[in-house]
């Protein structure tokens, strides 16, 4: 017996509208997969949403997010401590007090504000090293140097590095940029400026010892008088009480500390009453 399809209904079809609706949603599914519509955000950094190129003001923390792939991208901004160098081809010269160019090389110490960030991407992008950090510096470093002679800023650096620092601070923050130290690394002055400056703190030195040493001897020469004083009074009062009485007493008791010694190579001298001693020298021979 021949088939006869006419013989069984067909089954129900959906609207052509219909399935090329579900066909685009399917494939639009497939493509935000394959996009990878997730972003991860790592500790340390904070992401900046930009929909359509508009910064969103709301900084992605650090976790697992969600973007319309496509239309949301996010640029992630470190908030670690990181170091700036003003060094070699980069570093700073400077004008001193007194007209000398002073060069200096430094590093910054800094970190971005977390929930700043978006400010700092909308107002300055990914560059803002160079469009902030860099000209605060270098101004705060020139407006310090103009204020020292050459000497200071040879001799006074710690100085030098806490007023650049405060001055930096300052700016930076108003920036939303925190500051953690400024450390200079060298501070250059002409040579021929150098030898003079050292020659003049030598020459210091030596007049502060010679000072010293003048002062010492004026200290031990009054010593000295003080002392020859108190001798010659102590002589005063030893001489004025060795009274014949009192000669004669020690005599005695010397003798009989001799009798009751047993040492009997000692040799007394006699005294006479007015206790000196009796020394009988022979008569010079007769030509």
């Amino acid at each position: 017996m021949d088939f006869d399809p006419n013989r069984y209904p067909k089954p129900p079809q959906a609207p052509k509208g219909l399935m090329v609706a579900g066909a685009v949603v399917v494939a639009i599914v497939l493509l935000a997969l394959l996009s990878n519509p997730f972003v991860v955000i790592p500790s340390g950094y904070v992401g900046v949403k930009l929909t359509l190129g508009k910064a969103s003001m709301d900084e992605l923390k650090p976790g697992l997010h969600l973007i319309i792939p496509f239309i949301q991208r996010v640029e992630k901004m470190s908030v670690r401590t990181h170091s700036y160098d003003l060094t070699g081809a980069n570093s700073i010269n400077a004008l001193s007090k007194d007209g000398l160019t002073i060069n200096v090389e430094l590093t910054t110490l800094y970190k971005i504000m977390p929930d700043k960030a978006a400010e700092i991407y909308v107002e300055y992008g990914l560059l803002y090293e160079d469009r902030i950090i860099k000209p605060v510096i270098r101004s705060a470093v020139r407006d310090v140097i103009a204020t020292l002679d050459s000497a200071q800023v040879y001799q006074e650096r710690a100085l030098i590095q806490q007023k650049i620092a405060q001055q930096v601070r300052s700016e930076l923050e108003k920036r939303f940029i925190l500051l953690d130290e400024i450390l200079i690394r060298d501070i250059r002055l002409p040579q021929k400026v150098v030898e003079a400056i050292e020659q003049k703190r030598r020459a210091l030195e030596e007049a502060q010892r010679m000072k010293f040493l003048v002062e010492k001897e004026k200290l031990e020469a009054e010593r000295k008088k003080i002392e020859a004083q108190g001798i010659a009074e102590a002589n005063r009062i030893i001489a004025g009480s060795l009274t014949k009485e009192y000669l004669m007493w020690k005599f005695l008791e010397n003798i009989k500390a001799y009798a009751e010694s047993g040492n009997n190579t000692i040799i007394l001298i006699p005294y006479d009453t007015n206790m000196t001693p009796i020394i009988q020298l022979p008569e010079p021979r007769k030509k």
